[in-house]
């Protein structure tokens, strides 16, 4: 099973780990997403809304409104702020954390969301996409729960040094160390992937967001804040919720919208909308409080999904924490990548196994054209006799990936569309 679906695991596993990394390779692709460290003390929220409000007055295109500002992820970003155009159209600028001093700008469809919705949905529709990605990681779980069968006294290959003696030995031995110490991985992704698939048909907790504006412009139509009342919400917002570190402010984006506070508190494992306090945009009255740690059982299993999927649980303990929880799953995302290409090249190695042991009983003579087709006795040999076992499933999952990666570099990336 591992073989005939090697091509889009390998390729779903891939872009996932680039997933983990992708706002890091936008940080190293954009200019305007780096700031100095040495330059920054806090996040002003203030500063950066002020000079959002002044520099999309000053564009050409009409703006309709600001939907978001974000955080830094670390201290060498900027902060981000998300706006939408006349034409519902998103787009980014960036400010410095502390000064508020403009830096630059970016598309919507940059690098992060460019693997995002490669790895999330294969840029298919979002249950069509999602259900076959999920699925795979049902996959992963029974080839995990195959290997430990197949695998005789696993738990004894931690330290076992790799043979170094031919390629079969040598491949082999390299696959089943990285297997061994990715078990924990494979667990973690092919449980988490599996709640996925599970949320998407009908698995899914209730929505817990329920904050309303109150006051009669704001409930007739979308509000923007103003100054003085962003002021007067961050003041309450850490006197009534001290324990909120604040990641991110979302604006209302339709009538009887709320100005939203949130990020990160007492509860581990949790997405920054867990925790949240909300404001009427007009009168600063705050309407809203919600704490994750209050969650039931159901949701915090739901929030977690993502944190543990994507190995960004380390944001609770700060920002070295998150880099390394993240550096982490990528590391051992290479790994998971590096199985599936060891584990198909292995395969076609015991197929040349088995035709030489079909040649080896027969007539030389009456054979030598056979051995010499049959016997991957070279790289190329050995990939082309695991690509001829999957059969016309390799061609199917191949087209598919070179599709999504079309559509996606027209779509997506700089040079596209």
């Amino acid at each position: 099973m591992g073989v005939k679906l090697s091509i889009l695991l390998c390729f779903i596993v891939a872009t996932g780990t680039l997933s983990v990394v992708s706002h890091e390779i936008d940080w190293l692709a954009n200019p305007a997403k780096r700031v100095a460290p040495s330059t920054v003390s806090d996040m002003n929220w203030q500063a950066v809304y002020v000079q959002a409000l002044n520099e999309t007055a000053k564009l050409a295109t009409p703006v309709r409104k600001i939907e978001s500002i974000h955080a830094p992820l670390h201290p060498w970003f900027s902060a981000e702020v998300i706006y939408r155009d006349k034409d519902s159209l998103r787009h980014r600028l960036f400010f410095h954390p502390t000064t508020g001093e403009y830096l630059g700008d970016g598309r919507w469809l940059n690098w992060q969301r460019f693997f995002r919705v490669t790895h999330r949905h294969l840029m298919l529709p979002l249950t069509l996409g999602i259900t076959i990605v999920s699925a795979f990681s049902i996959a992963i779980l029974a080839l995990l729960i195959s290997s430990l069968y197949i695998y005789r006294h696993w738990w004894k290959g931690f330290f076992r040094k790799p043979r170094w003696r031919h390629r079969q030995t040598r491949w082999g031995d390299f696959h089943r160390i990285v297997g061994v110490w990715s078990l924990w991985f494979l667990l973690v992704i092919g449980l988490t992937g599996s709640w996925y698939l599970a949320e998407r048909w009908g698995a899914a907790a209730p929505s817990t967001d329920k904050g309303y504006a109150v006051t009669d412009d704001a409930i007739n139509e979308p509000v923007m804040p103003t100054q003085t009342s962003l002021n007067t919400m961050l003041h309450i917002a850490r006197v009534q919720f001290p324990a909120l570190s604040i990641e991110e402010v979302r604006f209302p984006n339709k009538a009887g919208g709320v100005v939203a506070f949130q990020g990160q508190a007492s509860a581990i494992l949790v997405r920054n909308r867990a925790n949240t306090i909300q404001f009427d945009p007009v009168s600063a009255e705050a309407v809203f409080k919600q704490d994750g740690s209050d969650f039931s059982l159901h949701t915090r299993v739901s929030e977690a999904a993502d944190p543990l999927h994507f190995g960004v649980w380390g944001e609770v303990q700060g920002n070295t924490a998150k880099l390394l929880s993240k550096l982490l799953y990528f590391i051992f995302g290479v790994f998971l990548t590096g199985l599936c290409i060891t584990g198909t090249y292995m395969y076609g190695l015991q197929v040349g196994r088995k035709g030489k042991s079909i040649s080896s009983k027969s007539s030389p003579m009456k054979n030598a054209r056979l051995t010499v087709k049959s016997l991957p006795n070279t790289p190329f040999r050995t990939w082309q006799a695991a690509l001829q076992k999957v059969g016309w499933v390799a061609w199917f999952f191949t087209s598919a990936v070179i599709t999504c990666l079309g559509y996606g570099a027209y779509i997506y990336l700089p040079f596209g569309g």
